[in-house]
């Protein structure tokens, strides 16, 4: 059973690799096949067809940002503090080497109108679920008296998702060198008008 989780394990880390730089549409049993050297069969052991593949790889993401993401900004004191490190480490997760072309998600949502029904929902799942983090410390912040208590909760998740994916264009397409600082120089910006 080892080997078997072990494959499973590969064909998953080399499908989230073909997602970061290509979304989820890219995924195909005949290519992770060739590009692993598996037999077809050796995927289908696993995935039983390309949606059950998109979503495997779909969970990898998911975990993967729950674990180097939100898991890993627990400790920070809630509210803005909390904030602030849920925001460094996102920038920080799309920018991993694991990621071969930056953040899945922002693949996958650019291109979602092809995905299966199911993975659709468990995208928007997963960006919802994220969103409704962001706003939490966000209310938190506002009933510490850190940010204003008028302060839209909705309009700051808006543009911090745009920081996020002004920082994702300038440095994985623009191959803009300092892109990260300029993105937490508009963070502090931003983060300042909302006090």
């Amino acid at each position: 059973m080892p080997e078997t989780s072990a494959i499973r394990e590969r064909i998953l880390t080399h499908g989230l690799g073909i997602a970061s730089t290509q979304g989820l549409t890219a995924l195909t049993m005949g290519t992770l096949a060739r590009e692993l050297d598996l037999p077809r069969s050796g995927i289908s052991n696993y995935f039983s067809d390309r949606e059950s593949l998109q979503l495997g790889v779909l969970e990898q993401a998911t975990n993967l940002f729950l674990r180097d993401v939100i898991n890993a900004s627990v400790n920070a004191a809630a509210g803005e503090a909390r904030l602030k490190a849920l925001f460094a480490r996102w920038i920080a997760w799309s920018r991993a080497p694991m990621l071969k072309g930056g953040c899945p998600f922002v693949h996958a949502s650019r291109r979602s109108s092809e995905l299966a029904e199911p993975v659709r929902t468990r995208l928007k799942e997963t960006l919802d679920g994220w969103s409704d983090i962001l706003k939490q410390a966000i209310d938190d912040a506002k009933r510490a008296g850190q940010f204003r208590a008028d302060l839209d909760t909705e309009q700051l998740v808006f543009e911090l998702y745009g920081l996020y994916l002004s920082h994702h264009f300038f440095h994985w397409y623009m191959k803009d060198k300092v892109a990260e600082a300029r993105t937490h120089k508009a963070y502090e910006r931003v983060i300042a008008a909302s006090r």
